[in-house]
């Protein structure tokens, strides 16, 4: 049986343990709310340059073809597929990471069975960690961003995907994220973001060809425009697993330091038991040696 001396030694540890747990349980809490603010703050960008892309195909006086456009669906064949993974760059945070991991490999298996060729992009350690282990095809890899992810950071790693989608590289690119629903709730998804589809930017209802005018003219306006979509699609993403992430990290930690509490209540309780033994031997010694002497 442990000692008294073992088993408070043993609740100075997991007291330890649980002061780290609770200090980590409010940085992701101050984390997340600050990924929460940004991507609020960055949604009604992202809705109004998805509405832009619409009134160009759908708005303007002269027709536009979505296939003319290299970024659309249908002027190339789609024979190599990217997945690009967006998971943690440390653990400690439930089954976040495996969760987008496992999500990607289905992904990447949904794209070999069509015959497709598929590559991985990685953001995060854990990402490039888990899929490595797999063997994974791994053709590039961006970490230290995934818990704070800036617009620059979303720029830069959307200009290397659009380099390899234009120089042939791949002929799509799938994103696996985990979408942020609430504090506690965070849902794996999975978007292509290249070639784009003109479904996905219809005609708002009502909407009458020639109200919109562009100037130098749509082509242009278009031309310019996809490009800020992406970098845009690739930054709500990020902030949305970034916030998912931090999510799941606060709840982990909360888990673990109700669990050190726990542990402290029963490891108190036996030290309580070990002590009361004591004291109960030590006074049948007395009454022993007492008898004795009679």
């Amino acid at each position: 049986m442990a000692t008294s001396r073992d088993i408070k030694a043993r609740i100075r540890s997991v007291t330890t343990t649980k002061k780290t747990t609770k200090a980590m349980n409010l940085v992701s809490s101050a984390k997340m709310a600050r990924a929460r603010g940004r991507l609020n703050a960055a949604n009604p960008y992202f809705k109004l340059t998805k509405k832009t892309i619409g009134d160009i195909l759908n708005g303007c006086a002269e027709t536009i073809s979505p296939e003319d456009f290299p970024f659309f669906e249908g002027n190339r064949p789609l024979k190599k597929a990217l997945v690009v993974a967006i998971a943690n760059d440390r653990g400690l945070c439930g089954g976040y990471n495996s969760n987008v991991t496992k999500l990607a490999a289905q992904v990447a298996l949904g794209l070999s069975d069509e015959g497709k060729s598929v590559t991985f992009f990685t953001i995060g350690n854990k990402a490039r960690d888990f899929l490595r282990r797999g063997g994974a095809a791994i053709i590039g890899h961006v970490g230290g961003i995934a818990a704070s992810p800036s617009v620059l950071d979303a720029q830069d790693i959307t200009k290397e995907l659009v380099d390899m989608y234009e120089n042939g590289d791949v002929d799509e690119i799938h994103v696996v994220y985990t979408e942020f629903v609430s504090a506690i709730t965070y849902v794996p998804a999975s978007v292509r973001i290249l070639p784009l589809s003109a479904a996905d930017f219809p005609a708002e209802e009502g909407h009458v060809r020639g109200m919109v005018k562009f100037e130098p003219n749509s082509t242009e306006v278009l031309t310019r425009v996809i490009p800020k979509y992406l970098s845009t699609t690739m930054y709500e993403t990020l902030i949305t697993s970034a916030a998912s992430g931090q999510g799941a990290t606060m709840a982990a930690m909360d888990a673990a330091t109700e669990n050190a509490e726990n542990i402290i209540s029963n490891l108190t309780l036996v030290l309580n038991r070990v002590r009361q033994a004591a004291i109960t031997q030590e006074i049948s010694e007395i009454v022993g040696g007492a008898n004795a002497l009679e």
